[in-house]
């Protein structure tokens, strides 16, 4: 079988599913080691296991993991690059800076890296497995066991012999360099959890028909899918979004929202703090992944200053804690996520004033008097 890639419009419910899951990745273990981790999804492909091995470039720590209940035999694969797997093994055991430098040049995961890298693939698979319950349901997952593989070789046996469809990423951990990894299960349960059946084209077809030569494959594609941006009608521009977002899956999401209500979205740098004079009359989405509640005091302050910025709050995996944090910060609108991108369309519509009307702050001790 050749290296196939989805055609275009089919498997969108399995897309989103999948840009939740590595979504999740960079939350989960970025709270485990404290570091900012970044995870950027990439353009699937289906590929058989042999064709895949040889398309690695570099050796792969993977984490496997055993679904369960109605998916019950079937395994799910997370692929990280040694280097990184070597990396937050280290931070998880505050090993020294120099020393896991000295690992990473190594290029082994052995000893007692190789046994935190178990305990991080336990956490890992608690992050999984809650969105998978939460989006697909009757399934669960647990963390079983991990191995390594290397271009052409999986030793361990870790990939299995099936067929996989293969979601590919980019990763950045802390101020190390970026890297390629890869969720992974086999074809008969990505189109149960897509709710469809999926529908593929060779890359080598593709580029035949337009006339050229494809490049030669180098693991996981590298295209970012825009998912539909251009399929949504763009509405009248009604105002302006700040967007202080750490996970590339929620700007995406935005982008589709602030498209679908008239907003006009910038986006401010990932360690900038918002400046509460700069954006009055604006709406201010705040993306709040776990171990960044210091946003809750950046939406106080905002609100302190004018109740004409309206704020917005989107909490990863909420909880009843969190939720109250967010109602004593003055929040304007208060959101879970991962979330559907017409529920936060909705509630950014709410939020900016109707086509042709003008913008009514109202302050936070009451309605606006003359001269106020």
């Amino acid at each position: 079988m050749t290296n196939t890639t989805l055609k275009p419009g089919s498997g969108k419910e399995l897309k989103r599913l999948f840009a939740l899951l590595t979504s999740s990745i960079g939350e989960t273990l970025g709270s485990l080691v404290s570091r900012e981790i970044v995870v950027r999804p990439l353009e699937p492909e289906q590929r058989e296991v042999e064709a895949f091995l040889g398309s690695l470039q570099k050796g792969c720590a993977v984490a496997r993991g055993a679904l369960d209940k109605g998916f019950a035999g079937k395994s799910f694969l997370a692929m990280i690059e040694v280097a990184d797997a070597i990396a937050m093994a280290g931070l998880l055991m505050m090993t020294p800076d120099d020393i896991i430098a000295q690992r990473r040049n190594k290029g082994a995961l052995e000893g007692e890296d190789a046994d935190a890298f178990g305990e991080l693939g336990n956490v890992l698979y608690s992050g999984i497995g809650n969105v998978l319950r939460e989006q697909v349901g009757n399934v669960d997952v647990r963390f079983q066991d991990h191995g390594v593989v290397k271009p052409g070789v999986d030793k361990d046996g870790v990939l299995g012999t099936t067929a996989l469809m293969v979601f590919g990423f980019r990763m950045k951990v802390g101020d190390y360099p970026e890297s390629i990894g890869a969720l992974a299960v086999d074809l008969a349960t990505a189109e149960a959890w897509n709710k469809a059946p999926l529908e593929f084209g060779t890359a080598d077809g593709a580029a035949a028909a337009a006339g050229t030569t494809p490049a030669a494959s180098t693991g996981p594609s590298t295209k970012v899918d825009d998912d539909g941006l251009d399929s949504i009608p763009a509405a009248p521009v009604r105002g302006t979004l700040a967007a202080f977002v750490l996970q590339p899956e929620v700007f995406k999401t935005l982008r589709r929202s602030c498209r679908r209500v008239g907003l006009e979205i910038r986006r401010h740098g990932r360690g900038e703090i918002p400046n509460p004079a700069a954006h009055k009359n604006e709406v201010v989405l705040l993306d709040v992944p776990p171990g960044e509640d210091r946003r809750f005091d950046w939406c106080r302050r905002i609100k302190e200053l004018s109740d004409s910025t309206k704020v917005v709050l989107l909490i990863h995996h909420p909880s009843r804690q969190r939720v109250t944090q967010a109602f004593l910060s003055r929040a304007d609108a208060i959101l879970g996520f991962p979330c559907d991108e017409l529920q936060l369309s909705q509630k950014l519509g709410s939020l900016i004033p109707a086509e042709g009307s003008a913008p009514t702050p109202t302050p936070a001790n009451g309605p606006a008097t003359p001269g106020s």
